[in-house]
């Protein structure tokens, strides 16, 4: 009989260690995938910067898709919310239960010897704790989804505001070429008024030195045009050299009221969606404070064979099974409190910042959408007056030159008027269109 009964140990022992031996192999199995996992993963979301083809029709609309697609902040911003989600079943789950085994001489009952004691137990929190745990992780995988779509607006910003630049920078060439040819045709008038004595050489050197000065101005806005360029390929996440259609002026302007684009920001600005969700996962931290004021429990189950060959007579050799029952004694209330006092702060914080999303967007909306309404006026201003008039004046200057009413220098200031009026129109088209990506951006428009 006592040798069935360290049979019996020596077969509960040995089972009960293959199953922890199991158990950590499947650990370590499951530990090294999940690190090949992860590597392969971290290797596939390495961005360089990789060539795709753009239409020579894309639209300044189809570049924003691309950013917001190809752009490395937002694969980063993606992967924080991945990383995040994965972190709610983690603080949602219970911990590993334990077992324990006890080997040895241990006490005599009156039933028999008992040479082994094999047990299991299981920690169960506080009722709301894993569930506060898992609210908190939830609210800041949201506020992290918010955070992407606030990262798409500001990429979808600097996109328009780097077209904008290539659009001015491209317009220049166009002015500068179309003035070259007016100062052609003015070298020409010259000409024939040099060949009959009507005008000096010298208004001959002074025109060839401003044909030669637009040359440089030519060359000037083509280097902007490829600085531009290389900007917006950055963007784009392509190599800076990569071609990029020609840029084109669209429609910009905006029908909202400003009241409507006010409320609108309120509403569902990503960044105030984004505080509002940290707001409530220190909310939920707050709760999950009060709750570690309680005590956790334990809930257990012990086995022990018992020998029948003891020491007593009466020994009747009857395994002993039994249920155990535990709890935590939270005695050390101080690092509780502490933690009550970081959720609040927490909250004040993100309210704090809540607060100071709101007043940036309502002055950047207000201050984009002024601004969009006053470029709109200067623009019609120059389209319908500024420009048509300069234009009339210099064709009646050349006409008076040619007849010899007017001197070259007053010629040449009524053209360097129209120049700079053209560029200057130009100039106003990309600040409208750059107040429109900023409210585009501050107002959550597409």
């Amino acid at each position: 009989m006592r040798q069935n009964t360290i049979q019996r140990s020596s077969i509960a022992t040995l089972f009960l260690g293959t199953i922890l031996a199991t158990t950590s192999c499947q650990n370590q199995t499951n530990t090294k995938s999940a690190t090949i996992d992860i590597n392969s993963r971290a290797l596939r979301s390495q961005t360089k910067p990789q060539y795709y083809a753009i239409s020579s029709s894309a639209t300044l609309v189809t570049l924003v898709r691309h950013a917001e697609q190809h752009h490395p902040a937002t694969l980063a911003a993606q992967a924080k919310i991945q990383r995040l989600l994965a972190k709610v079943p983690q603080v949602k789950a219970l911990p590993d239960p334990k077992a324990r085994i006890a080997a040895g001489s241990l006490a005599e009952t009156a039933a028999g010897r008992t040479s082994t004691i094999i047990g299991i137990e299981q920690s169960i929190p506080y009722p709301g704790k894993r569930s506060a745990r898992a609210a908190a992780a939830q609210k800041e995988a949201q506020a992290a989804s918010a955070e992407l779509d606030n990262i798409r607006l500001r990429i979808a910003e600097q996109v328009r505001f780097a077209y904008w630049d290539y659009y001015y920078a491209s317009q220049s060439i166009t002015i500068q070429r179309s003035n070259k040819q007016i100062l052609k045709n003015i070298q020409d008038v010259i000409q024939t008024k040099v060949e009959a004595n009507q005008a000096n050489q010298s208004d001959i050197l002074r025109i060839s030195t401003q044909i030669a000065q637009t040359d440089k101005q030519i060359i000037i806005a083509k280097q902007k045009v490829v600085e531009a360029k290389s900007k917006l390929n950055s963007l784009l996440n392509r190599p800076v050299g990569s071609s990029l259609p020609a840029p084109h002026r669209g429609n910009i302007a905006s029908n909202k009221s400003l009241s409507r684009l006010l409320t609108r920001a309120e509403n569902i600005h990503p960044s105030i969606r984004a505080n509002q969700s940290k707001v409530a996962a220190f909310q939920q931290r707050l709760k999950l404070a009060h709750l570690n004021k309680l005590p956790d429990f334990t809930i257990g189950a012990q086995y022990a064979p018992v020998s029948s060959s003891g020491l007593s007579p009466v020994a009747n050799g009857r395994d002993q099974a039994m249920l155990t029952l535990g709890f935590t004694i939270p005695l050390w209330q101080e690092p509780r409190k502490a933690k009550i006092r970081e959720a609040n702060a927490g909250i004040a914080q993100m309210n704090a910042q809540l607060n100071l999303s709101r007043t940036e967007l309502q002055q950047r909306i207000k201050d984009a959408h002024f601004q969009i309404k006053s470029t709109q006026s200067i623009i019609q201003l120059y389209q319908q007056r500024l420009i048509p008039d300069a234009k009339h004046a210099l064709e009646l200057d050349l006409d008076s030159y040619a007849a010899g009413k007017i001197s070259y220098v007053s010629l040449l200031d009524t053209w360097r008027t129209l120049l700079t009026l053209q560029l200057q129109q130009q100039a106003n088209y990309a600040q409208l269109g750059k107040a429109s990506a900023s409210l585009k951006s501050s107002a959550n428009l597409n």
